[in-house]
């Protein structure tokens, strides 16, 4: 199987957290954690939603070039750390990235067989609705849907749009894309020339 990194991207309130957990209920998923800067929150983990880095170690990775790319969003850094991508696709696993948009450009530059999913709501007050119930502060939203205003411009350059109205449709959404993917002529050329080269050695279609 030719797998390729699923990278999403989304403003702030997009979901794309809730929608990358379902995704892992998939046995051929698996996430590829982000490095940050940035405080971790209540309910996540280190680990698991992040790895969480001072500003020192984050300096180590990145002069080790451990990071595929890194970037700073919102004041902090983010990067993606190229054994925990490398190391889901040997385990025949499609990694999931939840990441900014420059990373997704980043990565696609590197990685041009990545797939970019920019996932939004229908309307943008409910990104504002979603931070709110999150708990941030006035002044990080506004931070933030501001960021969210530059990142529409690159969504205009990633493969599919997919709108979070209801998360389970989206997520249905997501999974049927990733199944069209897979089965791309452009991502199965070796199985073509495999079975074309079968075929020649064999024209009768039989065993030799």
């Amino acid at each position: 199987m030719n797998l390729f990194p699923l990278v999403l991207s989304s403003p702030s309130g997009g979901g794309k957290t809730a929608i990358k957990n379902l995704l892992l209920k998939s046995d051929i998923f698996g996430f590829s954690i982000t490095a940050t800067t940035r405080p971790k929150r209540e309910d996540e983990v280190n680990g698991r939603d992040y790895f969480f880095l001072s500003d020192i170690d984050f300096d180590k990775m990145v002069e080790n070039n451990e990071f595929i790319e890194w970037a700073n969003v919102h004041n902090y850094r983010y990067g993606t750390p190229k054994k925990s991508v490398m190391g889901l696709m040997e385990k025949g696993k499609i990694p999931i990235m939840t990441i900014d948009v420059v990373g997704a450009m980043n990565i696609k530059k590197i990685i041009p067989e990545s797939l970019l999913i920019f996932v939004i709501p229908p309307k943008p007050s409910m990104l504002i609705e979603r931070l709110k119930n999150r708990g941030e502060a006035e002044s990080e939203i506004e931070i933030r849907m501001k960021t969210a205003l530059k990142e529409i411009n690159f969504a205009y350059k990633f493969d599919y749009i997919v709108i979070n109205n209801d998360l389970q449709d989206c997520v249905n959404d997501i999974v049927s894309i990733v199944k069209s993917e897979l089965k791309k002529t452009s991502r199965n050329l070796g199985l073509l020339d495999d079975f074309k080269s079968k075929m020649e050695k064999s024209p009768d279609g039989g065993p030799k």
